[in-house]
């Protein structure tokens, strides 16, 4: 869905007045998307996050027409690309003109960058290209917020019409990048990355297992019944301790209701009621082949070590070693 834009610099133009714009906000029939730029509440309530995001970010493009380009970079290209993005902010993220050394005014931030590859565009967008974008995510990025983006490049992204990249390839762009320290960040990404993650949830897991010192799992790991009959297939399967890892999120079993602005609550309580019992059945069929289950969810990954409700505990109970890492 396109955002339909309304400027506070048109209200000038045209009369209607920027208190006019302003009061339709605190009436409710208008959103401010960001200063000087609304958009009709009706519009904004259909829109999921992503493509709030997505509007917030075109917005501070658009408001930049008849100045200097404002070509999206790192984070904020990722969301236009549809990568996922963990921990964002409302900053939008700008490439530095020339030989700048960068700067900020609000929310935008103009960041010097080395040019991997051309810029392109999408959606209307000027912005780094796909390899590029990933690659600076690598570079700059914690290792557990970069690598749910790297591994939804290396599978093809269906919804988007976009291929995967392969890994030998982003391997040698990142040979690019502008010193080591960088270099060696990314590639470490890109060697850790994995397709086979179906969710930012699992990848962000998956990275967040991996430098707590956890032994490497396999990922969707199928289980059969005994006469031959699939039971589902888990996120993390560790073999050697008839262990299974899943990560609780709507992304892997269907977001119920997420954009049904129709259904009615009885309808979607009746959907979630359903969900859960099949999910009940599929995990205590997995279970009676012998293995245990952990599960956990967002919130439980952000906990501290320490805590008794955080993952490290709840997999150091199920039996699953931990290895001190070396510095």
């Amino acid at each position: 869905m396109d955002p339909e834009f309304l400027y506070a610099s048109d209200a000038d133009h045209d009369g209607t007045g920027r208190r006019s714009l302003a009061r339709k906000c605190r009436n409710g029939e208008l959103v401010r998307v960001r200063a000087g730029v609304y958009i009709r509440a009706a519009q904004w309530q259909k829109m999921p996050k992503w493509d709030r995001d997505r509007a917030a970010i075109s917005a501070a493009v658009d408001q930049g027409q008849g100045h200097a380009p404002r070509i999206l970079i790192q984070q904020s290209a990722a969301v236009i690309w549809g990568l996922p993005v963990i921990g964002r902010t409302s900053e939008v993220l700008l490439l530095a003109p020339g030989s700048s050394h960068g700067r900020r005014r609000g929310n935008l931030c103009w960041t010097p960058r080395t040019l991997l590859e051309p810029t392109t565009t999408q959606d209307g967008l000027t912005l780094t290209s796909r390899a590029q974008t990933v690659l600076d995510m690598a570079a700059r990025l914690p290792f557990e917020r970069a690598v749910p983006a790297m591994d939804h490049m290396l599978r093809p992204d269906e919804a988007r019409g976009f291929p995967a990249l392969e890994r030998d390839a982003l391997m040698v762009l990142s040979g690019k990048l502008p010193d080591e320290a960088k270099r060696t960040r990314a590639r470490r990404v890109i060697s850790f990355a994995d397709g086979r993650s179906e969710s930012p949830g699992e990848s962000y897991s998956r990275a967040v297992l991996h430098l707590l010192g956890f032994p490497q799992p396999e990922l969707q790991h199928e289980f059969r019944s005994a006469g031959g009959e699939f039971l589902g297939r888990t996120d993390f399967y560790w073999k050697e301790y008839a262990l299974v890892g899943e990560f609780d999120g709507a992304v892997k079993y269907g977001a119920i209701g997420s954009s049904n602005t129709s259904g009615t609550s009885q309808q979607i309580g009746t959907a979630v009621r359903e969900t859960l019992i099949r999910e009940k059945r599929r995990e205590d069929a997995i279970r009676a082949t012998g293995v245990g289950f952990v599960r956990w969810s967002w919130s439980d990954i952000t906990k501290p070590k320490h805590d008794p409700d955080g993952l490290v505990r709840m997999l150091l109970r199920a039996g699953l070693p931990r290895k001190r890492r070396r510095a």
